[in-house]
């Protein structure tokens, strides 16, 4: 039994690493929304965002409640942006 299931970690982990996705970043179509998680995840990786997508939600709802709009209209106005690259996405948004 143990070495069934040993087998199945091993190939589940040589799927998931061979597959590419667990390291890929967002790609050139990607959205500002979809390259910012891409840059941020996971938590500890990012000076902009020490803490990862969470740090960043915290921050859109603290910003869409001083607006008086919801996380969601922040987040939808972003997505709407392909600029191509983390430094273009900032720019657009300053």
């Amino acid at each position: 039994m143990a070495r069934v299931m040993i087998s199945v970690i091993l190939i589940s982990v040589a799927m998931l690493v061979l597959s590419g996705t667990v390291f890929a970043d967002a790609g050139k179509n990607a959205s500002c929304v979809g390259i910012e998680a891409s840059e941020i995840s996971p938590p500890g990786t990012s000076d902009e965002f020490p803490g990862g997508m969470p740090a960043l939600n915290s921050e859109v709802k603290e910003i869409a409640n001083f607006l008086g709009v919801s996380p969601g209209a922040i987040y939808s106005s972003i997505a709407k942006l392909h600029e191509g690259s983390h430094v273009a996405c900032d720019e657009a948004l300053e």
